[in-house]
């Protein structure tokens, strides 16, 4: 258990800011599992912190756990290391999971990079938006105000419409960047002060 543990922390100590955010994010979204460790608790988390909760809510399977988000962000050259440790003699006594019961040939298999955010999920969020929207495109999304006044001249009168444009300028401009999980990500930081429910969709999407 303390080895696992340690492990863990090794690997979390290993990402990026960005990538420990991916990290929590991703790991909100673990498909069949009756146990998850609370939003509440996964805000701004630090590693030592993280591993802790692993320990606690995950007993016995916490490399389990993270070499499925590992797959997700993607770390392949983490997750073939956590796979070959494994492999070694070093998983835990746990009742584990396919994720961990892979051969390290299937890293080479692990999720492609996630796609772009839909032209569709943009309308759902830009009905969401409100008034806000120019607030949140020159803060979060640095959309040019010329760009925004632009659009507000061609959708005169209509507020969806213009967060919807406001978007997808966003989305051309960041390219493969613009997926799900980075505006979620984006949404979720302090100072845009939208409601969970008006972008929660996005997480459970990617």
């Amino acid at each position: 258990m303390a080895a696992a543990r340690e492990r863990l922390l090794q690997i979390l100590d290993d990402l990026t800011d960005e990538e420990l955010r991916k990290f929590v994010f991703y790991l909100e979204s673990i498909p069949d599992r009756s146990v998850r460790i609370p939003r509440r608790k996964l805000e701004k988390v630090s590693p030592v912190e993280l591993a802790e909760l692993f320990a606690r809510y995950f007993p016995g399977e916490e490399l389990e756990v993270a070499a499925y988000v590992l797959g997700k962000i993607p770390r392949k050259d983490l997750l073939r290391n956590l796979l070959r440790d494994v492999a070694g003699g070093d998983r835990p006594s746990g009742r584990g999971t396919p994720a961990m019961e892979a051969p390290v040939d299937l890293v080479e298999a692990a999720p492609e990079q996630p796609s772009q955010v839909s032209q569709q999920q943009l309308m759902k969020l830009a009905r969401k938006l409100g008034r806000k929207w120019k607030t949140i495109a020159i803060e979060f999304l640095g959309v040019e105000n010329s760009r925004l006044e632009q659009i507000e001249e061609e959708n005169h009168k209509d507020m969806v419409m213009q967060a919807f444009y406001m978007l997808w300028d966003w989305r051309n401009r960041e390219g493969g960047k613009a997926t799900a999980a980075n505006l979620y990500l984006i949404l979720n930081q302090d100072g845009v002060n939208l409601d969970y429910d008006a972008y929660a969709f996005l997480r459970e999407s990617a």
